[in-house]
């Protein structure tokens, strides 16, 4: 039996274990099983809390079919509200390991709730070795390519993982699964990629639609709508401060010295024992 919690941030869902109190089994195997809506308890991805020798704690993150991934914005948001209300860490502000680099999440605190958490998810990577893309281009913004029969624009980064970005002016003239599996699979990235669909509303708003790698369209992805607002300020003129509008509700990413800030909800739906039988 595992004790466990689930939260969502902006709709998207998140079962956590305490890998310091629990010895858990395989966490590929246990991701796939607890992230299943019809024979586990249904989430877009898990998180582990393990002890960091570098950092405050550390977050080991998988997605829904099992892979494990760099980082996670909205998952980290949660991640902190679990590590704070639980009493791992008492300070409102402290640092996480993950696979994508020292994150600094920030509790907000309001009426003695979390109102939200803001993180610093660092400095966006454009370099195409760094990312990594299967190029001689140093870095791949605003660049055509060929997905089947269709020449499309995208812009490749890391931030917290790996993401690539597509403008559109109407998301229901595109099919976004196909054409998001289909870049999610596409040659160039050879770790795969995350896709975000991005519409300009206005200098200070912007809409997006994410394909994540490993589960599919989810109603948000923190750094996704990171990734978008940093392409979008370097194309398209927008705010260095912008409201991100996702299908689960709305982030606030902000561009400061060169790091990106992401504000936005935390909200804990449950908690439970898993049983982890075999079927």
């Amino acid at each position: 039996m595992l004790q466990f919690e689930k939260l969502q941030g902006t709709g998207n869902d998140f079962i956590i274990f305490n890998g310091i109190e629990n010895t858990l089994p395989n966490h590929n195997e246990l991701a796939q099983k607890v992230c299943s809506r019809n024979y586990g308890i249904g989430a877009d991805g898990m998180m582990v809390v393990e002890k960091s020798n570098i950092a405050d704690i550390k977050m080991l993150f998988y997605n829904a079919d099992g892979t494990q991934a760099p980082m996670c914005g909205n998952g980290i948001r949660c991640f902190a509200k679990y590590i704070y209300e639980n009493k791992i860490i008492k300070e409102e502000r402290f640092t996480v390991e993950t696979l994508g680099g020292i994150m600094k999440p920030e509790v907000i605190i309001e009426d003695k709730k979390i109102k939200s958490v803001k993180v610093n998810l660092g400095s966006p990577i454009f370099l195409s070795k760094d990312i990594p893309i299967d190029t001689n281009e140093e870095n791949f913004i605003d660049k055509n390519i060929k997905v089947g029969e269709e020449t499309i624009n995208i812009s490749g980064l890391v931030i917290g993982t790996i993401h690539t970005v597509i403008f559109v002016d109407d998301f229901n003239k595109i099919n976004i699964e196909e054409l998001g599996k289909a870049v999610e699979n596409h040659k160039l990235f050879p770790l795969k990629t995350n896709v975000n669909f991005v519409r300009i509303i206005d200098k200070t708003n912007i809409e997006v639609i994410t394909w994540e790698r490993g589960v599919g369209i989810t109603l948000a992805c923190g750094t996704g709508a990171a990734a978008s607002a940093a392409v979008s300020s370097m194309l398209y003129d927008t705010e260095k401060t912008v409201n991100v509008h996702v299908k689960g509700g709305k982030l606030i990413i902000e561009q400061i010295d060169g790091a990106i800030y992401m504000t936005g909800p935390a909200v804990k739906i449950c908690e439970g024992v898993y049983y982890n039988e075999k079927s």
